[in-house]
C-alpha cells in the first residue's frame, strides 16, 4: 500500500503488491503453526476461538472505517494511513517481542506465553 499511498508510478507499485503477495501467501498457516506451537494443548481451542472473533470483527469494521475514511481523505491518502499504520503496529510487535528473545528468559511462547488466553478462559 505504501507504494501507492505516496504516489508512486505503477512499474514500481506492481511489483510491490507482487512482494507483498509472496510474503502474505503463507500467513494462515504460519499463524496456525504458531498459535499450535504457542499455546497448550487444553487452552488451543480457547484461543483459535478467541482468534476467529476478532478477525470475524475485523473485516466488516475495517470496511466500515475504509469507507468514510477514503470518502473524507481520498483514496492516496487513505492508502499512505493504512500503510503506515501496518508498518507501525509491525514495529511494534516486534519491538514488544524483542527484550524477551534478547534475555533468553521465561518459555518458548512468546512474550506474554500467551498468558491472555488462560486468563480468557478463567484459567488465571
Amino acid at each position: 500500500m505504501l507504494p501507492l499511498g505516496l504516489g508512486a508510478p505503477v512499474g514500481l507499485s506492481l511489483p510491490a503488491f507482487a512482494l507483498a503477495g509472496l510474503v502474505w501467501a503463507p500467513y494462515t498457516s504460519t499463524s496456525m503453526a504458531l498459535f499450535q506451537r504457542s499455546v497448550s494443548a487444553t487452552a488451543l481451542s480457547q484461543a483459535l476461538a478467541a482468534n476467529s472473533a476478532v478477525l470475524v470483527l475485523a473485516v466488516p469494521l475495517g470496511t466500515m472505517l475504509g469507507g468514510p475514511l477514503t470518502t473524507g481523505m481520498g483514496a492516496r491518502r487513505t492508502l499512505l494511513l493504512c500503510a503506515a499504520a501496518t508498518i507501525a503496529l509491525g514495529l511494534a510487535a516486534g519491538l514488544a517481542v524483542l527484550p524477551h528473545r534478547r534475555s533468553g528468559t521465561g518459555d518458548d511462547r512468546g512474550p506474554t506465553g500467551l498468558r491472555w488466553v488462560r486468563l480468557w478462559s478463567g484459567g488465571g
